[in-house]
Order: structure tokens, then C-alpha cells, then sequence
């Protein structure tokens, strides 16, 4: 395979037979759109309510639509709702690696979003996803109504020792080793221990991806001080990635407009499916 981010063609069926598996537990009605983009073609799972007021979810890094629809599948009774696949991630749209320094994803995102029609939305931008939401509020900040950052990017990283320990040597070890004990080592830091379909998926992304590890910028003031639409923020208490408190603290430094601030308590980056009511009644709340 050439010009991809599998290492072989057994790893791209592996990660699109998890997407497929993950997709059809949902157990709700969807559809898959494909659209073009300058960038290159990207897939957009659309569920819920016609009627309802649009949200435009952007998922976290190789995580995919599926993933980003399971802690809110709920609110598709009531709202409209897209599962963007990020491009050049192991999603079910194309390839294209994007520049992280550059307006490369906001023009993108404008694009993805000009083809479905959608002049204006809710957005939740989760993890990775809340960067390219940032992108947006830079970029096209009139297509947002409310912007809802989940466990955010973007706005501060994780401090240096406890993600050297609890992350960076364990993942270490399971790359040289490819034991399973070191890889539940790693993701023990912000996975909860019974999510087994999230080992699989970083079983087979760490041993058949060509992982883009590079990070993104910080979010400065300057690049938001035009941005006056309602922005809210849920975090976890326990994340090892981008730590609850000190986001809150960058982010009331970075919006005015910071309406409210949601705190998953004893909770990891990746939050426990026991959580996802709560999580769909906060948003219900903040979109009202």
C-alpha cells in the first residue's frame, strides 16, 4: 500500500471492521453521506430528529463518527445530528494529512459544511475534535451558534512527568514487547478498564497506523477575541491529556463569551458509558 496511513491492508480492514461494529451497536437509525471536499472526500454519519436543531459533532483523534454518536445517540430524538470522520485520520474518509499550523482543517470543516447545506449548527468538538472546532470559531465563526468544547485540545496539554510515566514508558514497552499487560498499562491512564472495544481499537492502531503524533497549537487570545457566540466547556477531573482545571483557567483567559462549565467527577479523558446520561442531559441543557 502506498500513500497511506495503514501498514498493511489487514489493519485498514481491522479498523473498518471495528467503525461497522461500533456503528451497528448503536442500534439507531443513519445515514452515510459522502461529500467532496478540496481536501479530499469525507464521511459524515447523519442520525436524529429533522426537525430538530442541528449538531455537528467533531470526534477525537482515530476515533471516528460512530464513537462521537455513542455518549449522545440519545439526543437524536430531539436533535439533528453529524458525525463528521476527521480526513486523514483511520476513519471512513479519505487519508489526507492536513497542516496543523495553517487554516488547512477550518477551510475544510467550511467546506464539509457548505456541502450538507449547513449554514449554521451547534457544534461539540471532543478531544482532538475541540482543535478543529477552534479552527472553525477562527476561521468561520458565523456558522456557529453554540460551541461546546468536550475534554479539549487546543487549550493546555498534560503535565510533563505523569504523562512520561503513565503514558510514554508503558506505550514504550508495549511497542517493543506487543504485550498485551503493557497496553493495558498505557490506556489504564484514560480509559475505563472495562471498555474493551477501545483496547481493540488501540491494539490495532498502535500496531497497523502510522500514527500522526504531532500536536496541535495552543489556542491564543487573538485568535478568538472576534468570537462572541456562547461557548461551554465539560472536563474530567482525571484527565491525563488536557487536566479539567487548568483548561477552565486557559479558557476563561481565552473567552469572554464562556457561558458555564460542566466537571465529569472520577472520570478519565475517556469518560464511562455510566456517564453518557449525564453528559446528553448537560448538552440538552446548554442547547436548549
Amino acid at each position: 500500500m502506498t500513500n497511506t496511513i495503514y501498514k498493511n491492508e489487514t489493519a485498514q480492514k481491522e479498523i473498518f471492521g471495528l467503525y461497522e461494529e461500533k456503528l451497528e451497536s448503536l442500534k439507531i437509525p443513519y445515514q452515510e453521506i459522502d461529500v467532496q471536499t478540496s481536501f479530499g472526500r469525507t464521511r459524515i454519519i447523519k442520525t436524529g430528529n429533522e426537525q430538530g436543531q442541528k449538531i455537528v459533532l467533531f470526534h477525537g483523534i482515530n476515533a471516528g463518527a460512530p464513537l462521537a454518536l455513542e455518549s449522545v445517540k440519545e439526543l437524536s430524538a430531539d436533535y439533528l445530528l453529524y458525525a463528521i470522520d476527521t480526513i486523514g485520520q483511520a476513519t471512513k474518509s479519505d487519508e489526507t494529512l492536513l497542516n496543523i499550523k495553517d487554516d488547512a482543517y477550518a477551510i475544510w470543516a467550511d467546506e464539509v459544511l457548505d456541502r450538507l447545506a449547513i449554514s449554521s449548527a451547534n457544534f461539540v468538538g471532543i478531544s482532538y475534535g475541540a482543535y478543529i472546532l477552534q479552527k472553525l470559531m477562527t476561521h468561520r465563526p458565523e456558522k456557529i451558534v453554540k460551541s461546546i468544547l468536550v475534554v479539549p485540545s487546543g487549550l493546555v496539554n498534560g503535565a510533563f512527568l505523569p504523562s512520561f510515566t503513565k503514558l510514554s514508558i508503558p506505550l514504550f514497552r508495549y511497542m517493543m514487547t506487543k504485550r498485551d499487560q503493557h497496553l493495558r498499562s498505557f490506556l489504564q491512564s484514560f480509559v475505563p478498564e472495562d471498555d474493551h472495544f477501545m483496547f481493540r481499537l488501540q491494539k490495532v492502531l498502535l500496531q497497523g497506523v502510522k500514527i500522526d503524533f504531532r500536536r496541535p497549537l495552543l489556542l491564543q487570545k487573538k485568535d478568538v477575541d472576534h468570537f462572541t457566540k456562547p461557548v461551554y466547556m465539560m472536563v474530567a477531573d482525571n484527565d491525563i491529556f488536557f487536566p479539567g482545571p487548568a483548561a477552565v483557567k486557559r479558557a476563561k483567559q481565552l473567552f469572554r463569551n464562556l457561558v458555564d462549565v460542566h466537571y465529569l467527577e472520577q472520570s478519565k479523558h475517556i469518560p464511562h458509558r455510566d456517564t453518557f446520561s449525564e453528559i446528553q442531559q448537560v448538552i440538552r441543557q446548554w442547547v436548549g
